[in-house]
């Protein structure tokens, strides 16, 4: 029976993170999932951004996360040798003179001043920013289908990627270690976004899953450096060719477009858009939302050896480096895990 240091469950953006981490430490893995164009990673729009403007408040832990938030992910394009990462800075699109003000003073309060610039200027022809817009900075996107494809395609041996569903009653809790089919493994680390409820390991933990939907559009209109947003965002993935999003939902949590998202989605983006555009695709997802919209690490109480990484949200790509170092470190070099986002908090 061959043995891993690791087996991680779920392949989005905490399991590859998770798995890359282990890497850092020397450390062998099994990464065990179903690959679906649908699962929260692979649909999201990749932005990060350390603002919530429309609530005038610095993101969780922003001055942690997203000052070296490029250079992770570009550690990993220089591994893989691939562009996955942008640095395409959101442009916050401010509503009136009243608004303005306030971002003029917010701008030099110790909160903000790292991550705002307040631009008196329009950011295109046919979108509509009379009053100017918030230039936040260490803001971007990643391509994250390309990130995850492009990592699990050059693992490493010994290393092992399995395309499959992962079968709780396949995995076998021994004194000091786990059995999964043909497998041992010293720690088993559950990545699974919203599918840990079907899990009987986490099930006990409980999550606010929330539903977004995102358009792809084309416009002749084209806008290359910046990702406006007010609403909704407008982010250029090529010539002519955007995506916009995105919505929250809490009810009929499930991965269908549907009619009523498209079109709150296109009048939100109405309201500062003029450019005609053509609605070519549409996707949906789960994001794996905690209670108290923060992550979820540590370790479980089913076994000493079980661990978790889970509850990014909307926020995974801004998260998912960090905490899994984090987490990394707490498994193998007597880390702590922060309070405010252990699992303990829900144990």
């Amino acid at each position: 029976m061959q043995k891993f240091d690791n087996l991680i469950v779920g392949a989005g953006l905490a399991g590859v993170w998770m798995a890359f981490r282990f890497m850092q430490e020397n450390k062998t893995f099994v990464l065990l999932d179903l690959k679906d164009e649908n699962n929260s990673s692979r649909v999201a729009a990749g932005i990060y951004n350390p603002l919530l403007a429309k609530r005038q408040k610095v993101s969780y832990n922003a001055k942690n996360l997203y000052p070296n938030l490029y250079s992770s992910y570009h550690e990993l394009e220089v591994l893989l040798h691939q562009k996955f990462c942008h640095r395409h800075q959101v442009a916050y699109i401010i509503e009136n003179l009243r608004e303005l003000n306030d971002w003029a003073s917010l701008s030099e309060a110790e909160w903000f001043s790292d991550f705002v610039m307040v631009k008196n200027e329009r950011i295109a022809d046919q979108v509509i920013s009379d009053f100017g817009y918030i230039d936040i900075l260490d803001s971007g996107w990643v391509d994250i289908p390309l990130f995850l494809d492009s990592f699990i395609a050059n693992i490493p041996s010994p290393n092992l990627f399995f395309n499959q569903m992962f079968d709780d009653n396949n995995l076998i809790v021994n004194n000091d270690n786990f059995q999964y089919n043909d497998f041992t493994f010293k720690n088993v680390v559950f990545c699974q976004g919203t599918g840990i409820d079907q899990n009987k390991f986490t099930s006990n933990i409980r999550l606010k899953p929330a539903k977004g939907e995102i358009l792809t559009i084309e416009s002749e209109e084209h806008i290359s450096d910046m990702i406006p947003q007010n609403g909704v965002f407008l982010l250029p993935i090529s010539n002519n060719k955007y995506r916009v999003g995105s919505n929250f939902t809490w009810n009929k949590l499930d991965n269908l477009p549907t009619e009523e998202a498209k079109l709150e989605i296109i009048q939100k983006l109405c309201k500062w858009y003029k450019a005609p555009f053509e609605v070519t695709n549409q996707v949906a997802g789960v994001r794996p939302s905690s209670l108290d919209r923060r992550p979820i690490l540590g370790r479980l109480d089913c076994h000493p050896n079980a661990f978790i990484l889970n509850g990014f949200g909307s926020k995974g790509v801004s998260h998912a480096p960090y905490y899994s170092k984090m987490l990394s470190r707490f498994i193998y070099d007597n880390g702590m895990i922060d309070e405010e986002v252990d699992v303990k908090r829900f144990i």
